[in-house]
């Protein structure tokens, strides 16, 4: 029985004269180039891995004219290794006790590596802000693994160059993309971009609440919030509630946030309108970030405790103020 394993990489290291190897259907296997033998366990750790049958998306494989040995080439480098690309990304078998189950992404995994092997195919994910950054990258990386992205975005020009980029990539990836208008400061382009997904989508799969601003000076909403509140989150609670009825148990609602919420000033009892929406003279953009961002954690909580997303509504109504659930309750909040 091999020892158990701290959470590093480390122990992965190979004898001198053993090389990793994946057969053609992702078996990962050991030859010994000293005894002239193979294995399927790691030498050192005992474990077993597997890899995906398919190349990550980029690679090729291909032969050698003159060794005949297999090689693998990057498309966009043309960097060539005869190391079998799909290693990076093995992954060990179950192990009998969970105590032996180490971590395989960390900081510096991207999002390609993560959905290698994945096929999405017929999932259908909306992301607000995915025409840039973050935003962007997770749309990117979903429709090349075969999901269909709904860009929820403010600016059509600039998440339609987006939705180009990606064309140029991969066509199929780019096919699978479409523009939604969404303008998070209004919550009546809110509740429009929620109208306009229901006519085209009875499910969706994924739920990215990605859209964010950042230091913005103080401005108030044609809906009478404080922006930054309404566009980090006010807006994308809205959102969720009103494509609820596009939900079941097995979509994923993703909420993004931010270290920077355990800096927040509201206060744990008592929270009003005041609170979230701050007068001019009361407010500062980094607080009004780091409690949107708070906001965004315990509305990721709730949804995440509750079976029922209704039930998540109920929460939220109960923990604010009622001058707040008012305003809210006008414009439709807690419809049905």
């Amino acid at each position: 029985m091999p020892a158990m394993l701290p959470e590093s990489d480390s122990e992965d290291e190979l004898p001198p004269a053993w090389e990793e190897r994946a057969t053609s259907d992702g078996f990962v296997y050991y030859v010994n180039h000293q005894s002239k033998s193979t294995q399927w366990t790691h030498p050192r750790t005992g474990k077993m891995k597997r890899v995906s049958g398919e190349l990550p998306i980029g690679w090729t494989r291909h032969i050698e004219e003159d060794t005949r040995k297999v090689i693998f080439v990057e498309e966009k480098t043309q960097r060539k290794s005869y190391t079998d690309p799909r290693l990076a990304f093995a992954v060990e078998e179950a192990p009998e006790q969970l105590s032996d189950l180490r971590q395989r992404f960390d900081s510096g995994t991207n999002a390609l590596q993560v959905l290698h092997g994945r096929d999405l195919n017929g999932k259908v994910a909306l992301i607000t802000g995915a025409n840039t950054g973050i935003g962007f990258e997770t749309a990117r990386s979903l429709a090349l693994h075969g999901c269909k992205i709904i860009f929820a975005c403010r600016d059509e020009k600039a998440s339609k160059a987006a939705i180009d980029k990606l064309l140029v990539e991969k066509e199929s990836a780019g096919q699978r993309c479409e523009f939604v208008s969404l303008d998070l400061a209004s919550l009546r382009s809110t509740k429009q971009a929620a109208e306009e997904v229901k006519k085209g989508y009875r499910h969706i799969d994924m739920l990215i609440l990605n859209a964010g601003v950042f230091a913005l000076p103080h401005s108030i909403t044609e809906d009478g919030f404080e922006r930054t509140f309404q566009v980090n989150h006010l807006a994308h609670f809205y959102l969720t509630t009103l494509l609820s009825d596009l939900f079941d148990h097995t979509t994923r609602i993703v909420v993004v946030s931010s270290e920077s919420h355990r800096m927040a000033t509201l206060p744990a009892g008592g929270l009003s309108e005041t609170d979230l929406c701050p007068p001019q003279h009361k407010f500062w953009s980094m607080i009004a970030y780091n409690n949107s961002k708070l906001c965004n954690v315990l509305f990721a909580m709730e949804l995440a405790k509750v079976s029922a997303f209704r039930c998540c509504i109920i929460w939220w109504r109960l923990s604010l103020s009622v001058i707040t659930v008012h305003r809210w309750e006008s414009i439709g909040l807690f419809e049905g």
